[in-house]
């Protein structure tokens, strides 16, 4: 369902916060409006992520397939070295074949990867170790503040009142203490107002337009209370008349894959990511997820250790977000914009018996775009103590980089803020932006 704010919620603040931009029927440019919306967003620097649901097999994305305690480890799951992408020449890391889309951005210096990412003490639950990641401190037993929320809140210092949008179909915590649109179809995104019978449809249309009437009257300076509730309205009829209008021309310059209806959806929410940022949206941070990625069973074919979910899965992420930024490219506005993928934790080393693999520790992040060094951040997982276990499927390779590195590598370098006003402490940076 797709978040439309009540009248209670923009009374209370709602989205108004920030500075009212002209109502979009007043006259101005495409291209005026696009220049008044980037220059009240701040630098030109855009973050968008996607978080790959359910636990994303790290091994069965990229591995060291030529290593015999990898093949003894995955058994019939083993990719087979002849049938892997090489990362690089002399690399000892292979793509999963059906990533290439990763392996041509990798190629060309646009994707890097962040191994064996992970925290202390790790937590195998979804819902917990999801929480981790979204307040960004593995000590919080609750989601009292999301890491993205946090830096809105503390760091944000440009002047649009719309710096994040979420495109999922529930508010994702990342974004706990700070207003944000929740949507995936820009036309839903509206006041909710009951429109369950005939006569609430009329109420409705007729209360719908008081506001649109009400909210465009010059006000002079009386009450504060007064003056606030008046701003709140207007501050969130024009952020609802962006959202609906902006990049409402786009047209992309690819094509983006639509193998499946779930390959459909994250296409359709990465294209409408795309419009914003080509239409000048101003926003720093856009947000998506795609899931199925809890393999615990038939994670590959029996027969194919490449076929099967795991590859519709693997090829499915990689293809869209080399499509996004090809489009972006295309349009000539991949220059500032970066991918960051995220899985809230890896599998074990080796397989259930059910051809799928259980929770796990160390997993991988990639950070992909036009402004990424790109290469292979953080240390792989030294599988060589477990070259002699017998219980592979017991064995949860340990996190080498912890995924808050990555975290404060994008607050620092790319959409702005100190990073340890924003997370639980001091990171190392990776080395993977300018």
């Amino acid at each position: 369902m797709s978040y439309k704010p009540t009248r209670r919620e923009v009374l209370a603040g709602g989205l108004g916060a920030g500075v009212s931009l002209p109502f979009l029927s007043s006259g101005l440019s495409a291209l005026r409006m696009r220049e008044e919306l980037q220059a009240a967003g701040g630098a030109g620097k855009t973050l968008v992520v996607l978080q790959l649901r359910g636990g994303c097999d790290a091994l069965h994305c990229m591995a060291p397939l030529g290593d015999s305690t990898y093949q003894k480890a995955r058994g019939s799951m083993a990719i087979p070295v002849s049938k892997g992408l090489q990362v690089s020449s002399g690399s000892s890391q292979y793509w999963h074949p059906a990533m290439s889309a990763f392996r041509d951005l990798y190629n060309r210096g646009d994707l890097a990867v962040v191994q064996g990412v992970g925290y202390p003490k790790p937590n195998l639950s979804h819902f917990r170790s999801e929480d981790i990641w979204a307040t960004g401190d593995n000590l919080a037993t609750t989601v009292a503040k999301g890491w993205l929320g946090t830096w809105r809140n503390t760091q944000y210092t440009g002047a649009f009142s719309i710096p994040m949008i979420d495109i999922e179909s529930r508010r994702n915590d990342s974004f706990v203490g700070a207003a944000v649109p929740v949507f995936t179809n820009r036309a839903s995104f509206q006041y909710f107002l009951d429109t369950s019978t005939a006569a609430a449809r009329m109420d409705a249309n007729y209360e719908r337009a008081l506001l649109d009437a009400n909210v465009k009257v010059p006000r002079t300076p009386g009450d504060a209370n007064l003056t606030f509730v008046t701003d709140a309205a207007q501050q969130t009829a024009s952020d609802m008349s962006l959202i609906q209008t902006v990049g409402t021309s786009y047209v992309p310059k690819v094509t983006y894959p639509s193998q499946d209806s779930t390959t459909t959806r994250l296409s359709n929410n990465m294209q409408l990511i795309a419009s914003y940022i080509t239409g000048g949206m101003g926003s720093k941070v856009y947000y998506t997820d795609t899931g199925g990625f809890d393999s615990h069973a038939n994670e590959v074919l029996s027969s194919d250790p490449v076929g099967g979910n795991m590859a519709t899965l693997v090829g499915r992420f990689s293809s869209v977000v080399k499509a996004f930024l090809d489009d972006l490219k295309a349009h000539n506005a991949g220059q500032d914009v970066i991918v960051m993928i995220w899985s809230e934790f890896g599998r074990r080393f080796g397989p259930n018996g059910n051809n799928g693999t259980d929770h796990g520790q160390a997993g991988l992040a990639y950070v992909a775009g036009e402004g990424v060094t790109g290469g292979l951040y953080g240390k792989y997982p030294d599988l060589s103590p477990y070259a002699n276990s017998t219980s592979y499927n017991k064995i949860s390779l340990p996190y080498t980089t912890d995924f808050r590195s990555m975290y404060a590598t994008v607050i620092d370098k790319w959409i702005g803020g100190d990073h340890t006003k924003v997370l639980p402490g001091k990171f190392p940076l990776l080395g993977m932006l300018p």
